[in-house]
């Protein structure tokens, strides 16, 4: 008799280690750096049945991953990792298991870009070798390092040197910067949190472009229930410079977050799924809040859905309906040109944030 329930079978090769990929799995998705662009079915983004039945229907997930796992991944390849492994090293492993089990792919140009905006070209390009490495196909002695049961992956060697220029600064983050820069001065002032979320919104809209990924990085941060610290790190420090790379690094988890939403809604193959993966356990938070399938009629009940889990009631509220509104308002007008006169905007505002950070002490 027909009841209406469809049937499919998942083959997995004769030497699939099933029963290490299931605790792999299940791990991952407790883990809470592993953060979906879409919404997974019941059973988890990485339950294997299903990613092995959305495969047989043409579609592909894809990982995009930040700079501290690329690098722990590259460490492992390499043999510098220190086992047993830490907990970031740890979901590196994991997740590197799993997606060469699987068959998936990584994308992770905006974590080389970071990394050579960081710590210059040559070191980038040089972990870049060894990700490529550690990226080939060794699916099982992957798991075994993912299982404890090897501290390494054996005597390797890495590709050859690349000379990508990483180190130039991306447009996208320029931007994010320019945000990040008045987020730490409206921190830095005496306005109460929903005054410095509100006059946030309010200089987007006048001064510069709504960067939305980045105004709900601000306002967890500047909610009273942020934890601030591992936002935006040493911001009140005595060491300008110190507060600045603090400043600079928000500025990349805020370009992780747009290029996430940037792939969701405007991606050049609507047979991908992209899913974020980090160690750091407030951006993988905020990623998984972005508002990405909520339409236009339903937006600001969801962005005061999300905003709910920082602010208390009104205050909630109060930021979803600013944001909801200036949303409205960049969706039917031009993003501002800047200052008159000014031959480079975004460059010049980073200068006068620059000073500005500089200036405030303690």
């Amino acid at each position: 008799m027909d009841d209406g329930i469809d049937e499919f079978i998942v083959r997995f090769p004769l030497d699939f280690p099933l029963q290490d990929m299931m605790e792999i799995a299940d791990e991952l998705m407790r883990d809470g750096g592993i953060v979906p662009g879409y919404i997974p079915g019941g059973s988890g983004a990485f339950d294997l049945t299903s990613v092995q039945y959305s495969k047989l229907m043409g579609e592909r997930t894809v990982i995009l991953p930040d700079r501290n796992l690329i690098s722990r991944i590259a460490a492992i390849a390499e043999g510098r990792a220190r086992y047993p492994l830490d907990p970031p090293s740890q979901l590196a492993a994991n997740l590197m298991a799993y997606c060469q089990c699987m068959g998936i792919d990584f994308e992770p140009s905006i974590a080389f870009h970071e990394l050579g905006h960081r710590m210059g070209n040559d070191e980038a390009n040089r972990e870049l070798g060894w990700f490529r490495v550690g990226d080939a196909a060794q699916a099982l002695a992957w798991v075994a390092v993912s299982r404890g049961r090897a501290d390494g992956l054996g005597q390797l060697q890495p590709e050859a040197s690349t000379k990508h220029d990483f180190a130039y600064p991306l447009r996208r983050w320029e931007r994010n910067y320019v945000v990040a820069l008045k987020i730490a001065d409206l921190e830095l002032s005496d306005r109460s949190p929903l005054d410095r979320a509100i006059a946030l919104v309010d200089w987007m809209m006048a001064d510069f472009f709504l960067a939305g990924p980045a105004a709900i990085f601000a306002s967890m941060y500047f909610s009273p229930h942020a934890a601030k610290k591992r936002l935006m790190k040493h911001l009140r420090s005595a060491d300008r410079e110190r507060a600045l790379d603090g400043v600079r690094n928000a500025a990349w988890d805020m370009t992780h977050l747009s290029e996430l939403t940037r792939r969701m809604l405007h991606g050049d193959d609507p047979g991908k799924r992209y899913v974020f993966a980090t160690a750091d356990r407030g951006l993988a938070e905020i990623a998984a809040l972005l508002p990405i399938d909520a339409d236009e009629h339903q937006l600001e009940g969801e962005l005061a859905r999300l905003m709910g889990v920082w602010w208390p009631r009104p205050s909630a509220d109060i930021v979803a309906a600013r944001f909801n509104d200036a949303i409205l308002v960049a969706s039917s007008r031009s993003a501002p040109s800047g200052p008159p006169g000014s031959e480079d905007p975004i460059g010049d505002m980073i200068l006068e944030g620059e000073r500005r950070a500089r200036d405030w002490s303690p």
